[in-house]
């Protein structure tokens, strides 16, 4: 799509960038008093494109702007969106970011005030297409969960191709995604638009508060229940749009005159939508090391490719939108995984079941240290109905473990036969069936020999 670009055009393409994030670089953090470097985004951007900046508080967004990338738009006023609403309706093809949860933002709003992620939605614009986001919500999957043992954690989502779309141009190619602590869509758009799911999170996925983000192990695992299906973690719209203030704009509950000027788009636009910021960031997509006073830059993983290429595809035209991308070879194993999430839900349902039975034990208890009264106020003896129950809920508690302990084997035999079988049928299979021709062969030329 680049070749052809250039070769269509002498000139390189302006694209707008808004951003609620520090992508170009900043000179000075009054709260941090340090100043950053653009991002490795950025700086590959500037090389095909010709970056506009444009302000999140942008009431217009300039006409000679095609293609606009949206990246973290916190805090986001009515004029803003109304901006990006004309913007898309006059023919702009918009490229959004948002987050619930933006591990890479946590610079403090008041100096002594501990730091928190921030989030970002898109509200209006949201409703008006169809499109719902929770931004108190972030993705927790055990299919693509990172990490293992106590460090596993569901939220950071190391996704392969089994989650792209196979037949997008700018996923087809991608082997890995990092997507971490992101959020998810639920899609009802109306008739007008057409719904493209680009990233999608495995059936064994549900979305957990932002509180419990950063939670591993065990205890992000404890109260896991799947929701069964995969959910929407990237999506394009395609089609007319209209506009989502049908009554104009309002600023403090007053209407502003003149508004909306657009109120469908004249022909078929398209917009892309993904629910993580922090992927963008150099700290998920790239590793930088020095060798000889130099920085190298080398991709972890295929964040910028899908972001540059979402740019990419929108700003060589509608044509190239429509391109599919050929049957990629790469087959991912994916059934072990698949495997693992199956053993893991009995795991789940187990430790929630014991969590339950530990809370009615310790109400129980409760229950008869307050029938006994006055008397036993203080008292550290346990009567014989409070050790039966004790008693009892030890021998669960032992159940339990040991049915885990079993979960978890039945779990790795599987997982390891499944493996040890695969390896046979990829790397034993064909010479067994070559040497067996080979044999048939020569007992074929014998025979007629004899």
């Amino acid at each position: 799509m680049r070749a052809i670009t250039r070769v269509a055009s002498t000139e390189r393409p302006k694209i707008g960038l808004m951003a609620g994030l520090p992508v170009l670089g900043e000179k000075f953090n009054p709260f941090t008093r340090q100043s950053s470097d653009p991002w490795v985004l950025a700086n590959e951007l500037k090389r095909e494109f010709e970056v506009q900046q444009v302000p999140l508080e942008a009431k217009e967004i300039d006409k000679d702007i095609g293609v606009l990338l949206l990246v973290h738009p916190r805090d986001v006023q009515p004029q803003t969106e109304y901006a990006l609403d004309q913007f898309v309706l006059r023919g702009g093809k918009l490229i959004a970011f948002v987050d619930p949860y933006a591990y890479f933002d946590q610079t403090p709003t008041m100096p002594g005030v501990p730091a928190e992620p921030s989030s970002s939605n898109l509200p209006t614009l949201f409703k008006a297409w169809g499109v719902g986001f929770d931004p108190q919500k972030v993705v927790s999957d055990v299919v693509f969960g990172s990490g293992a043992g106590q460090r596993y954690t569901p939220t950071v989502l190391s996704l392969n191709r089994t989650a792209f779309s196979r037949d997008d141009v700018v996923t087809g190619s991608i082997e890995t995604l990092l997507y971490a602590f992101g959020g998810a869509f639920a899609v009802k758009a109306p008739e007008n638009l057409k719904v493209t799911t680009l990233l999608r999170s495995s059936p064994s996925s549900m979305l957990v508060d932002n509180a419990n983000a950063t939670k591993s192990g065990d205890e992000a695992t404890k109260n896991f229940q799947p929701s069964g299906r995969s959910l929407p973690l990237a999506l394009r719209l395609t089609g007319t749009f209209k506009t989502a203030f049908p009554e104009g704009l309002q600023l403090d509950k007053k209407p502003v005159a003149g508004t909306p000027q657009l109120r469908e788009s004249a022909k078929e636009n398209s917009v892309i939508l993904v629910a993580d910021v922090d992927m963008l960031a150099d700290g998920a997509a790239v590793d930088v090391q020095e060798v000889f006073g130099r920085k190298i830059v080398v991709p972890s993983n295929g964040n910028l490719a899908l972001a540059l290429g979402m740019v990419e595809q929108l700003a060589a035209g509608d044509e190239l939108i429509s391109l599919r991308s050929r049957e990629g070879s790469f087959r991912p194993l994916t059934v072990v995984r698949e495997l693992e999430a199956e053993a893991q839900k009995q795991y789940f349902g187990r430790i929630q079941a014991l969590e339950n039975e530990k809370q009615k034990t310790a109400a129980r208890l409760q229950e008869l240290q307050k029938a006994q009264g006055g008397a036993a106020k203080g008292a550290q003896i346990l009567s014989p109905e409070q050790q039966a129950e004790l008693e009892r809920f030890k021998k669960t508690l032992l159940e339990t473990n040991l049915a885990l302990k079993e979960v978890r084997k039945n779990l790795r035999q599987d997982a390891e036969a499944l493996v040890f079988w695969t390896k046979v049928a990829n790397i034993a299979l064909m010479p067994i069936l070559v040497a067996i021709a080979g044999l048939l062969i020569a007992l074929l030329r014998r025979r007629r020999s004899a």
